[in-house]
């Protein structure tokens, strides 16, 4: 193991680190985008909004079948009204039923009131159909478009998803490619200081500045890293500090 912290040999060592958390990080972020898209929780927003149009709807179709079902009660009243008139002039036409003439005349004058009544209640019935049908027709266009947006968004949201998940894979294929080229134990060092410091646990010297905790390395701390090895630790925050990324 310590023939791999040599400059020569550990360069690449150095480099793989760098990569490695590079690629780490880009696996974070990429799962984080995945784990937290707003178009999941737009979606879900519009399927609810979906659902309540689709009742809606459907209180609207039962209102319209009502007033059908009013209209041919109101047809029928009026069948069983216009039959009881021609009974009525069909009785005060015999001879024997002059006595009654007075009595079928109260029962036509009864029967034209329900008349009236019928035709009152057929315009504002058909008045009320009109205006349902006109709603239902408006709510059937709106919902079609409605759906179409959910389809195309759920596509979108869908293609999104897809291409986070092929990033992540490449990015995990590479990852592990990338941890085959290092001994075990230069791995684990890695992992505890990427969980210590979030995932930036290494940092590379660029002149006498670490990339990342940005503290000056003192003329001293220069002097030591001379004959140190390619991967050594920040003595400042502690980081694996890669003194040389060059590749082979």
């Amino acid at each position: 193991m310590v023939d791999l912290y040599k400059r020569r040999a550990r360069m690449t060592v150095g480099s793989t680190l760098l990569k490695l958390q590079e690629l780490d990080l880009a696996l974070e972020r990429d799962q984080a985008a995945l784990d937290c898209m707003p178009e999941i929780a737009q979606l879900a927003k519009k399927r609810r909004a979906y659902l309540k149009l689709k009742a809606d709807a459907n209180k609207l179709l039962a209102a319209r079948k009502d007033l059908e079902n009013d209209l041919a009660d109101l047809d029928e009243d009026e069948a069983f009204c216009n039959a009881a008139v021609d009974q009525a002039q069909s009785e005060m036409q015999k001879p024997e039923n002059h006595r009654l003439m007075k009595e079928f005349e109260q029962q036509l004058a009864g029967i034209a009131k329900k008349l009236d009544k019928i035709n009152f209640a057929r315009k504002d019935k058909i008045a009320a159909l009109e205006k349902a049908k006109s709603n239902e027709a408006y709510a059937t266009e709106y919902i079609a478009k409605f759906e179409a947006s959910v389809i195309e968004d759920t596509r979108a949201a869908r293609e999104k998803a897809d291409e986070i998940r092929n990033r992540i894979e490449v990015s995990r294929h590479q990852r592990d490619a990338l941890i085959k080229t290092v001994d075990s134990s230069i791995i684990d060092t890695y992992n505890k200081a990427s969980k210590r410091f979030n995932g930036l646990g290494v940092e590379k010297l660029e002149g006498a500045v670490p990339s990342v905790c940005r503290m000056s390395l003192s003329p001293s701390s220069m002097d030591s890293l001379k004959g140190a090895d390619e991967v050594a630790e920040c003595p400042y925050c502690h980081r694996l500090l890669v003194i040389s990324a060059e590749e082979e």
